[in-house]
């Protein structure tokens, strides 16, 4: 059953599913709901140890995704304080413009951030940013996270 679970195809069926409520007014507590779950699921499936250092939180956060589909989700660089990471996924909110329901949506990742030691910004959504990627920001939980701007927190021309 684990196996099937992380499957990429059903994590895939899964964002999908969330990302509908997540689009639409008055479903943000069942959103924030869903992607708690969902992300309560995959950690009790993985049992995943608390990181300590940024490298090792988006190892962590590497590690939470989809076996079959860990190709997707990039560490792009680490910093002293910071890891960058990527996911290359299509998203369902590419180009939609809709980074309040990226944020919400995301609120999966954050989750499973948290109960392993860190804390999760997204600093450029596939919802408005252009791009066919979304960049996060990966720190422990000690550290600050004032200077990182998420996206749905930016100003976007218009």
């Amino acid at each position: 059953m684990k196996k099937l679970l992380e499957k990429q195809v059903v994590f895939t069926a899964t964002l999908r599913f969330i990302a509908f409520f997540s689009k639409r007014r008055g479903f943000a507590g069942l959103t924030r709901w869903l992607t708690h779950q969902a992300a309560h699921l995959n950690l009790a499936l993985n049992r995943p140890q608390t990181a300590n250092t940024p490298q090792q939180l988006a190892e962590t956060w590497q590690q939470l995704m989809p076996p079959d589909g860990r190709e997707n989700f990039k560490i792009d660089r680490v910093t002293e304080d910071t890891a960058y990471t990527e996911i290359h996924l299509h998203c369902p909110l590419r180009g939609t413009g809709n980074v309040e329901a990226c944020h919400k949506l995301m609120h999966y990742d954050r989750t499973l951030m948290e109960k392993t030691g860190g804390q999760l910004v997204v600093l450029e959504s596939q919802a408005n940013s252009g791009n066919s990627f979304c960049r996060l920001a990966i720190r422990a939980t000690s550290k600050g996270t004032q200077d990182l701007i998420p996206a749905h927190r930016q100003r976007r021309p218009q």
